[in-house]
């Protein structure tokens, strides 16, 4: 697949990358649009020039949307303000035993925030130690006061020896492209072994370079981590049989892709904001000519 509606290749790329973000009401600047498209300025200016989106003030938006810069600087105002109470929360997560990685996600990793918004961060894990790592950090969370419980969300941890993640969307794609590494170079590695990300971000190699330069990291195995393993399964069981009962109004089916439970992952979103985003991404690409899905991926 090329570009859509006569665009050429990279054109139909930058015209992706803004509608996808017009989603959340975020214009971008002219250095995001170039590395997430992997483009340069004179390929943006041609988008420009097709009257589906705009530029103003350095900024990139869909056509009709120039409202939405002040709001993007209002939510970086906001995000700014919480900044340095969720890097002090990296920085605790980065020294709790198994963590290998930790990177932040969401808005707050897109310099954007709503007054008291939240934390949430991917974190990567030792091996057989997930499920011990996640019940530890909610017996922690929980006896943390409000206030502090969201700067805490760690609402995804992987297994470093299972990066190769199973929702290949839009949506989980600009996840980890934009994902801000905080701890590990390990973070490279999970970026690298999801290339199927490509299909939507040409430029994931810049997220790859900024993975590998994450600072610090764990370097060796814990030495707890034997008795992590041994107890890994029966907490996970325990997992199971928690969210099963407290979400039964759910599908099973439903509950299995918001709630991961496998030895390798542990996620829990209650919510399908992601499909709401895929969706929504879907609806805005067709009604503009646009195929939703990039280019072939290229390596």
């Amino acid at each position: 697949m090329g570009g859509s509606a006569g665009f050429d290749d990279e054109t139909a790329a930058v015209l992706r990358v803004v509608l996808y973000f017009d989603i959340f009401r975020h214009p971008l600047r002219l250095s995001e649009v170039s590395w997430m498209a992997r483009t340069d300025e004179p390929t943006i200016r041609r988008a420009v020039e097709t009257g589906l989106v705009e530029e103003a003030s350095g900024f990139v938006f869909r056509s009709g949307k120039i409202a939405d810069i002040r709001r993007r600087r209002e939510r970086a105002a906001h995000a700014e303000r919480l900044w340095p109470a969720a890097m002090a929360a990296a920085r605790i997560l980065a020294r709790v035993p198994f963590v290998r990685g930790v990177l932040l996600t969401g808005g707050l990793a897109k310099q954007s925030s709503e007054p008291g918004g939240d934390a949430d961060f991917l974190l990567l894990i030792e091996p057989g130690c997930v499920w011990s790592t996640k019940s530890a950090l909610q017996v922690v969370r929980r006896a943390l006061p409000e206030s502090l419980r969201r700067l805490f969300c760690t609402n995804y941890l992987l297994s470093t020896d299972a990066l190769l993640l199973d929702d290949q969307d839009v949506f989980t794609a600009f996840e980890l492209a934009t994902a801000l590494p905080l701890s590990g170079s390990v973070c490279g590695d999970l970026v690298r072994a999801n290339p199927w990300a490509r299909r939507w971000i040409p430029g994931l190699d810049h997220a790859v370079l900024r993975g590998e330069a994450a600072p610090g990291g764990r370097a060796s195995v814990s030495p707890w981590a034997p008795l992590a393993r041994a107890l890994d399964t029966r907490l996970q069981q325990r997992w199971n049989t928690l969210w099963d009962r407290k979400y039964d109004w759910l599908d099973e089916e439903t509950r299995a892709r918001r709630f991961k439970r496998t030895p390798d992952r542990a996620t829990n979103h209650l919510h399908d904001f992601r499909g709401y985003v895929i969706d929504a991404y879907r609806e805005r690409c067709l009604s503009e000519g646009l195929d939703p899905l990039q280019g072939p991926l290229d390596g």
